[in-house]
């Protein structure tokens, strides 16, 4: 006990108001990113953009050539072509019974020829539209085009080019992600707030985020989204904040430290009881939290808890601790090694 230096305390009930301490995670906004797949099975032709370069909504990151591209294109100008001369045939029939020339029999045949290629026409251009070309681009279709199977993949959005992994001459099938495009000037932090935090929490509340990679420098947001499920393992709810990233110094993936502040931190709002024991006197043991609190002469007992928000001090426990029980505040270290040693028998 002397040589480990093991001393003890409680667990102290504080009052946490006002402004309340998180971490969170920096992501892409739901809209604001896209994975751009193939779409076509085929083989990468070019690439025409790099890694980390902006790009506007339509623009052209790659070429594919693609021969299943090719054969649905040529599919579709034989039955234009075939429906063009349905059509003149039916027009001319019709003019003809209306001059008496030519029997109806003659102009409803010629009229169900045309709507049999017609339908042939639609499913064919309707092929072209499931691979992905715009109206556009299957007007500009013309029988003798050279570059047929050639086949353009665009980004749906204005961003950044975030993720090539794709390369010149890959085989890739329809599904195969070759790019992601993200838009940065707006990012998400994802906060996981505890049930008995919730109170503190409201949509349109300030957010001031703080990260490593940037010291110094304070970044704002709102609350944009409150979670409607509660998690029921860790007992949190998921807090999203909406972030202007205009310099893009935020990158996605990036941890921060939030802070929420109420509308007044001088009149910080409604109380909310919690627990806290400094952050040494909690230990990892495989996947769970633990403190150690005495139960005999020289005898400790690991209790798993859940953690809350924490500072350079103190750390919150929402579960498994009651304000006022005695804990090790020195030596949980010592403690936790001799636990796993199976030292003290039966995990006393």
């Amino acid at each position: 006990m002397q040589s480990a230096n093991i001393q003890f305390g409680e667990a102290r009930q504080k009052n946490v108001s006002g402004a309340l301490s998180a971490s969170a995670r920096i992501s892409l906004t739901q809209t604001g990113s896209a994975k751009i797949a193939a779409r076509v099975p085929g083989r990468i032709a070019s690439i025409d953009v790099q890694l980390g370069q902006k790009v506007k909504k339509g623009q052209v990151l790659a070429y594919l050539e693609s021969p299943e591209l090719g054969k649905t294109r040529a599919e579709f100008l034989a039955a234009a072509t075939k429906a063009r001369v349905a059509d003149a045939n039916y027009r001319r029939e019709k003019e003809l019974v209306a001059k008496g020339v030519s029997a109806e029999r003659d102009m409803r045949e010629a009229e169900s020829t045309f709507a049999g290629a017609q339908a042939e026409m639609n499913a064919a251009e309707a092929g072209l539209h499931a691979l992905g070309l715009s109206e556009s681009d299957i007007k500009a279709l013309k029988g003798d085009e050279h570059y047929s199977s050639r086949f353009p993949a665009r980004s749906p959005i204005d961003g950044t080019v975030l993720e090539v992994s794709a390369t010149v001459g890959q085989a890739v099938e329809g599904t195969t992600s070759m790019f992601t495009v993200g838009h940065l000037a707006e990012l998400w932090a994802l906060i996981d707030v505890f049930e008995a935090q919730l109170p503190l929490v409201t949509v349109g509340q300030v957010v001031e985020l703080t990260v490593g990679a940037v010291p110094g420098v304070f970044f704002q947001g709102r609350v944009g989204y409150i979670g409607d499920i509660v998690d029921e393992k860790t007992r949190t709810i998921s807090v999203r904040v909406v972030v202007p990233n205009p310099d893009a110094k935020l990158k996605p993936g990036m941890f921060a430290s939030a802070r929420l502040l109420t509308g007044d931190e001088a009149d910080a709002g409604p109380a909310v009881l919690t627990v806290v024991v400094p952050r040494e006197s909690v230990q990892k043991v495989g996947k769970e939290n633990v403190v150690f609190v005495p139960v005999g002469d020289n005898q400790f007992k690991p209790i798993d808890v859940k953690l809350g928000s924490s500072s350079a001090e103190e750390v919150e426990i929402t579960d498994g601790l009651k304000g006022g029980e005695r804990v090790v505040t020195q030596g949980a270290f010592i403690l936790k090694s001799e636990l796993s040693k199976e030292s003290m028998g039966e995990g006393h």
